[in-house]
């Protein structure tokens, strides 16, 4: 088995930061050009119009009825997928030059150096760059989690605003 020489503590420290910045990053970037109270009412409007097409073609509706609710939906749902991929069109390409430009700038010097650790009973050992990654993808599926844990609190939340300002009760 080769030997690796073990990243430098300070190393470590400063992947880990960088990962926590990117991520942090990434998580305002995707909340700013998302705008996720937009993409809720689309959703909710997607989901309306899917109920009423859905209990069409149950009733076998003719197919120009059919037709025309799918025409409703389609500019929904084009302008909900247009949202989301806001984002995504500027992280990926930030991610990638984090990751071949930046990274390498900032510790090629560590050269083959890794850490190395245990996670259930299987030993890993990562460079500067697997570091990295495992941070960024870590902390931004527990980001994300929490963002939609949080979203929906806020839908149910609007929710209950919008029926008691209608004068309705649950």
């Amino acid at each position: 088995m080769l030997a690796h020489a073990v990243l430098p503590t300070i190393s470590v420290f400063e992947i880990v930061a960088l990962g926590i910045a990117y991520t942090i990053g990434a998580a305002v970037v995707q909340r700013k050009l998302s705008n996720p109270k937009k993409t809720r009412e689309l959703q909710d409007q997607i989901k309306i119009r899917s109920k009423e097409l859905n209990e069409m073609i149950k009733r076998n509706a003719p197919k120009e009825e059919i037709s025309a609710k799918q025409s409703e939906m389609m500019p929904l749902v084009k302008q909900s997928m247009s949202l989301n991929m806001k984002s995504t069109i500027v992280l990926i390409p930030s991610f990638l030059v984090v990751y071949y430009l930046i990274l390498p700038f900032l510790f090629s010097a560590l050269g083959t150096d890794s850490v190395s650790f245990s996670l259930f009973n299987t030993a890993f050992s990562l460079q500067y760059r697997g570091l990295f990654f495992v941070v960024v993808f870590v902390l931004g599926l527990a980001t994300s989690i929490s963002i939609l844990l949080y979203d929906r609190r806020r839908a149910k939340l609007d929710t209950k605003a919008k029926l008691a300002a209608e004068g309705i009760s649950e």
